[in-house]
């Protein structure tokens, strides 16, 4: 019984709908008293709730004293709300998609993502449009473990190269096709150390504590940044095309400059087939 009030309340009736009219069908022709006995409808709401479901048409009303009442048969009733369940999810398709529409005239370059589902969501994308080379610099082992699965598959026929500072590659169980790197403390940029001194020490900003976890460049097109925020995960997605080829050479440079570590896919198997795949992707909003 409770499992029939479930299903019919998923398929749009109401708690105390539903609950009437499952009493009445194992009821059977009967009054208000044994309906609020067999439903646990206070007694009050049941005659509310018998005028509702008598004007969806899913009860009958026998005049008399005192009045009857009957449930119209299950599969005319189910019937008749799947097809409004099927109806209103069409129409909401329609109504969002338009939505989305007019969201991309506001299109933001840069968001922020906020939880491991919408993370790993976002990176999916960004892997899933990568047509020439993805890029990783992973200063969290951890992080890129948790994220790998998509960046591994498309390392079947797209460059994948993956860079860490000196020594944070220790531990890590190569992938095929995947390439990896480790960059030297002698690697300098305006005069500090990159890894040390921009990327891998922790940001200390208004009693904030920020550390940066991964970045994933998706050819010159597309970044997303995992960073923490007092131990909590965080992303930004870039597509500001000034930025992400910046982001590009200056760590394909220090990828060149790097040194390529042992049981990594050889450079002469590296894939630079460019497949012309095109994005099916519209991002559309800022998601918070």
């Amino acid at each position: 019984m409770d499992s029939a009030i479930e299903n019919l309340a998923r398929l749009g009736l109401k708690e105390y709908e539903a609950k009437i009219y499952v009493a009445l069908v194992g009821l059977g022709e009967t009054n208000v008293r044994r309906i609020h006995e067999a439903s646990g409808v206070p007694r009050p709401r049941v005659y509310d709730v018998l005028h509702a479901l008598d004007e969806k048409g899913f009860i009958e009303i026998r005049q008399g004293s005192p009045l009857m009442y009957r449930a119209v048969r299950p599969d005319i009733v189910v019937s008749f709300l799947k097809k409004d369940l099927d109806t209103a999810a069409s129409e909401s398709v329609k109504t969002l998609e338009a939505l989305s529409v007019d969201a991309q005239q506001d299109y933001s370059p840069i968001w922020y993502v906020h939880s491991d589902w919408t993370i790993q969501r976002n990176l999916e994308m960004l892997v899933e449009d990568v047509t020439s080379e993805l890029i990783v610099l992973c200063f969290n082992p951890e992080t890129l473990a948790k994220f790998q699965e998509p960046v591994t598959l498309i390392a079947k026929d797209r460059a994948v190269k993956i860079l860490f500072p000196e020594g944070g590659a220790d531990g890590i169980v190569p992938r095929e096709g995947i390439r990896y790197f480790e960059a030297g403390t002698h690697r300098d940029f305006f005069g500090v150390t990159v890894f040390e001194k921009i990327f891998s020490a922790p940001i200390h900003r208004e009693g904030a504590l920020f550390r940066l976890e991964c970045i994933l460049i998706a050819d010159d097109r597309e970044s997303m940044l995992i960073y923490s925020q007092n131990g909590k995960r965080m992303a930004v997605v870039i597509t500001l095309p000034f930025i992400t080829c910046v982001q590009n050479r200056l760590f394909s440079q220090m990828i060149e400059e790097a040194r390529e570590i042992t049981g990594s896919a050889e450079k002469t198997g590296e894939n630079t087939n460019k497949i012309g795949r095109k994005s099916h992707r519209k991002r559309s909003t800022k998601e918070s």
